[in-house]
């Protein structure tokens, strides 16, 4: 469905305007009217006559990866698409998989050596998987001349917070220790992805740093992370981000979710693994509940691009984050999408805000990846 056919919706074939019917879950007046009239009428055509989102999260996580099926952008081009297995968190042993996109351009029977760019989905750590982000996987893999490798990280209540992040860490160790059997430059890395996702991606660049590789990530280019604490807020008002009071009732993300979400990660400390302990696993969150709080914002990856919904709670601590970024010296870049909520980037197919979103990402992970050769510098001839 594209924004022609969003405009035929709501004509009738005599042309003259349907009867109105009224809408089961409408957009809340309150960002109603700072939100794209497209996105109003996708959500109109799509959502609002819909059952609301369900508390089981089992039920969650079988439709999330296909929500906006119906707005996503086809993307084919990929030269090749495997999945293997690496070893996650070895603090909770266990294999995870990961999914490889690998560009057009390789002979039959030979294998090039690839950068890389690591995705990781989104899904307030409890849900999501390989195919949360397949369709932006396919695009920068069609676009960019590099590897594609997305993890499929173990979720929350199951395994205690922060298993994304950990599971995150080790799986990309694995697979640059063992760059060959993935033919890829271990030296030429980004990391990427949405939402919790970004979190992961943002959260890394420090670990990666911290850990003595950061000449080989070249960039973190990521969209609507989730960066603060929300237990600490028992309300909208209690926050210190406007974008939490203005977005309360948002579409698609709000305050509501953001909380219900935030509770499994606590529920999660709860999970019983042998050798283990609640207090042992409170120190392992360190400062990853509230990613402001990192104890170290300087000599981060070359480049960071990070951007941000404007009709999304999120918005304010993104773009927060974003500003300790620079001020510690570091080079990023930040979007601000207008009349949009949070998952925009999934409904590309219809929102001119969510392609260009995907264009960022192509554009930032080639950046990167292939950097523009500097001319020569040549000393004029004495005279």
């Amino acid at each position: 469905m594209n924004s022609h056919d969003l405009h035929m919706h709501d004509v009738a074939h005599d042309g003259s305007q349907p009867p109105t019917i009224p809408l089961h879950n409408p957009i809340h007046p309150s960002v109603v009217d700072r939100l794209d009239p497209a996105f109003v009428k996708l959500y109109d055509a799509y959502i609002a006559n819909g059952p609301p989102m369900s508390t089981d999260l089992n039920v969650v996580r079988h439709n999330y990866s296909a929500l906006y099926s119906y707005a996503t952008a086809a993307a084919t081009g990929v030269g090749g698409i495997g999945e293997t297995q690496v070893p996650g968190w070895d603090k909770y042993p266990g294999d995870i998989s990961v999914r490889v996109y690998v560009p057009p351009g390789e002979e039959p029977g030979q294998r090039k050596v690839w950068p890389v760019h690591f995705n990781f989905h989104g899904g307030g750590w409890a849900v999501g998987d390989l195919e949360t982000d397949a369709h932006i996987c396919h695009h920068i893999c069609a676009s960019v001349p590099c590897c594609v490798i997305d993890v499929e990280y173990r979720l929350i209540p199951e395994y205690p917070f922060p298993i994304g992040i950990m599971d995150g860490l080790s799986a990309v160790a694995h697979i640059l220790t063992n760059h060959k059997t993935f033919c890829i430059d271990a030296n030429n890395i980004t990391f990427g992805g949405e939402s919790s996702g970004a979190t992961i991606a943002l959260i890394l660049n420090h670990l990666y740093r911290d850990a003595g590789f950061s000449d080989r990530l070249k960039g973190v280019i990521v969209g609507t992370p989730t960066i603060s604490d929300v237990r600490k807020y028992a309300t909208p008002e209690m926050s210190p981000w406007p974008s939490m009071r203005e977005a309360e009732f948002a579409p698609l993300l709000n305050w509501e979710k953001l909380k219900w979400f935030d509770t499994f990660k606590w529920i999660s400390l709860s999970s019983l693994h042998p050798g283990t302990k609640p207090k042992e696993q409170k120190r392992d969150i360190s400062w990853f509940a509230d990613a402001m709080n990192a104890p170290d914002f300087t000599k981060l990856a070359p480049l960071t691009y990070l951007a941000t919904a404007e009709v999304d709670p999120l918005r304010d601590e993104a773009e927060a984050y974003a500003r300790k970024v620079e001020e510690a010296g570091n080079k990023i870049v930040t979007r601000r999408f207008k009349g949009v909520p949070h998952p925009f980037m999934h409904m590309d197919g219809v929102l001119p805000q969510g392609r260009e979103y995907v264009q960022d990402v192509i554009s930032h992970v080639r950046q990167c990846l292939y950097p523009p050769q500097q001319p020569p510098t040549t000393t004029p001839p004495e005279t």
